[in-house]
């Protein structure tokens, strides 16, 4: 009676565990596939070749190509970058993203103009890089418009009383 009962348990088990053992091994290729989608949502740290942060405007920052700059920044950019160019554009903002306020001194002082360059051309994180979207000329004249940002305006203090 033992040896029966055994041998159905064992029969029970060899029924059972290959489909169990198949739903496991689902399991966690579905644990694995989660993990590498979580890994490619992270930022990619961005690398810039040495050569690219080397490169030199080619336009010269005259009125004429600063305004150019600032039209396209207005049509292009503002929705992420702000009006300002603060980082507080209204997409960026329902999107919950973080781009650079380029109204800081410090901000501006970070990246070279080949760096400005290549990340316009090649885009970053959640911002599309422009290819061959956008002419040389065009990005350089970004470029310039942006080195014209002024700081941004803090409030002043108020006198104690």
């Amino acid at each position: 009676m033992q040896t029966r009962r055994f041998l159905a348990g064992v029969l029970l088990l060899v029924l059972i565990l290959p489909g169990a053992a198949g739903s496991l091994a689902v399991g966690g290729q579905e644990e694995e596939k989660a993990e590498e989608e979580a890994q490619a949502e992270l930022p990619k740290p961005l690398v810039i070749p040495e050569e690219e942060k080397q490169r030199k405007n080619a336009v010269e920052a005259t009125t004429e190509s600063v305004e150019a700059g600032r039209k396209l920044f207005t049509s292009q950019c503002a929705m992420c970058h702000g009006e300002k160019g603060d980082g507080k554009g209204e997409l960026a903002q329902e999107a919950k993203l973080t781009p650079p306020d380029f109204t800081e001194p410090e901000t501006r002082k970070k990246r070279t103009d080949g760096e400005l360059f290549y990340i316009l051309t090649t885009g970053h994180g959640a911002m599309p890089g422009q290819g061959e979207r956008m002419r040389e000329v065009q990005k350089w004249h970004l470029i310039n418009f942006i080195r014209s940002l002024a700081p941004a305006q803090k409030p002043a203090d108020k006198p104690a009383e």
